[in-house]
């Protein structure tokens, strides 16, 4: 290894040259790792190296284009407390744009819907309360235990972020967030809002959200008015094209891994599915927990049995280009409480939160299906789906043509992690623990994080800025 220069004053840098950083994985995780390592490769002169199992990279932040309108199948919006990926948007010149203030949506309840808006017209206003006093999803004890919520969360409030989950790790508890809710007695409030809250964010029912997890969910999105969102002008197709023109040279699509190498404890690389094998210094595993429990072997038990019992949602998005809004005025969203008489949990009009998702004049809409009904609906092709789908939505939107201009549907069977009650303490403390069981080998992933976009960006730039010192520290330990 060349040494670093040394004179008065100096000490000795080490310089890992030759190391090679392998990267299992190119969704937001894996590419995340990539952008960092390519941004310290002046300093740390190491070989990067991404193999992605699929023919594409993006992983569930994935964006495609058809006929001029930015269809999204996965995430979407960048949370204002998601500082890391909203300040590598910065660094990649990715313009991001402030959602409206005007928030609206409807929910389905007594065979139609109710509106509520937040800083809208009068006549929004005015629905808005008709709504809470008249609504049967809606009553006032309902109400009386939101604001008790309101006023527990506040207390944690600025601990409940998205960029350091670990200021929540005591509120992590074995419970769900419906056994929080019923110990607290806020059962009245879950039914009126919070339970459809967190089927649209998380894709699961409060009785597989972890408690934490699921305070935190609905302090961010929902309940907290004062934090806003921002979406890329153009979709967060424009983040994973940034990020894949940063990180092409390092990156093999269609290449999944089979298995990673470990041996007498240190990780040593990796076997594909075609049988080449791969060596390298230090991997991160940017994949989803399931994946990551398969492909590492032989992993200590008690770390396998973590990442075993990491539990995913099953969602599927079916895309709707049309020439005009089927929903109400001004609303964003229509949902659909769990007891509605439908397979379908959210129809969105996308084009009222990101304008440029959609060419001029025209609109793009989004059906959300959850779980159970998401597994039945796997079963049956594109097409079918399709027709299912539309079929139903039109049910409550007679204005849907028979013909839209596109419908595409996107599967996903692990589609977002659930964190349930103990989940994030317990990766955390293994994540502390790898180093020691398992060297040069590193976790990333929305689970390793609060589960979400942000979650799994900063676990990239984690795993990264670890690699670069254990590849520096073996080089030194090498001389």
């Amino acid at each position: 290894m060349a040494d670093a220069e040394v004179g008065p004053g100096r000490s000795r840098v080490p310089r890992p040259t030759g190391s090679e950083i392998l990267i299992v994985g190119a969704g937001a995780a894996g590419l995340a790792a990539a952008w960092t390592l390519a941004e310290r490769r002046k300093d740390s002169n190491c070989r990067i190296r991404v193999l992605e199992a699929s023919d594409r990279i993006g992983g569930r932040m994935f964006c495609e284009e058809i006929g001029g309108f930015q269809v999204y199948g996965g995430a979407s919006v960048i949370h204002e407390s998601f500082a890391s990926t909203r300040d590598l948007a910065r660094q990649l010149e990715v313009e991001l744009r402030r959602s409206p203030k005007t928030k609206g949506g409807q929910s389905y309840a007594g065979g139609r819907f109710w509106g509520m808006y937040v800083g809208g017209s009068l006549r929004q206003t005015l629905a808005s309360m008709r709504t809470m006093l008249f609504s049967p999803q809606h009553t006032l004890l309902g109400s009386w235990e939101f604001l008790r919520l309101y006023g527990m969360l506040k207390k944690r409030a600025t601990d409940l972020d998205f960029e350091d989950h670990t200021r929540i790790l005591d509120l992590d508890t074995e419970e769900t967030f419906a056994e929080f809710a019923r110990a607290n007695s806020l059962t009245r409030y879950l039914r009126q809002a919070g339970e459809l809250d967190l089927n649209c964010f998380a894709a699961g029912s409060s009785d597989q959200v972890g408690a934490a997890y699921g305070m935190a969910l609905l302090w961010l999105w929902t309940i907290n008015p004062a934090t806003r969102s921002y979406l890329p002008k153009q979709g967060i197709g424009a983040l994973v094209k940034a990020l894949g023109e940063a990180c092409a040279r390092f990156i093999r699509v269609s290449t999944p891994v089979e298995r990673v190498i470990l041996e007498d404890g240190t990780a040593r690389g990796v076997i594909t599915a075609s049988g080449e094998k791969i060596e390298a210094d230090a991997i991160i595993c940017a994949t989803t927990a399931p994946t990551a429990a398969r492909i590492l072997a032989p992993l200590p038990e008690k770390m396998r049995a973590v990442l075993e019992r990491v539990s995913y949602s099953a969602c599927l998005y079916v895309a709707v280009g049309l020439d005009e809004n089927i929903l109400a005025e001004g609303s964003h969203a229509a949902l659909f409480p769990p007891e509605s008489p439908t397979f379908l949990t959210m129809v969105a009009n996308l084009a009222s939160t990101t304008p440029d998702a959609a060419p001029r004049g025209k609109t793009l809409t989004h059906a959300l299906v959850i779980d159970e009904h998401a597994r039945a609906l796997f079963a049956m092709d594109d097409d079918e789906i399709a027709g299912r789908v539309l079929d139903e939505m039109r049910r409550f939107f007679p204005a849907l043509p028979q013909h839209p201009l596109f419908a595409k549907v996107y599967r996903w069977p692990e589609a977002i992690c659930l964190a349930p009650g103990g989940m994030l303490r317990d990766v955390h403390d293994m994540r502390m623990r790898l180093p020691g069981r398992v060297r040069g080998l590193f976790l990333a992933g929305d689970y390793t994080h609060l589960p979400s976009l942000n979650g799994a960006i900063r676990s990239g730039i984690d795993a990264a800025e670890e690699s670069l010192s254990y590849v520096a520290s073996a080089s030194v330990d090498g001389e």
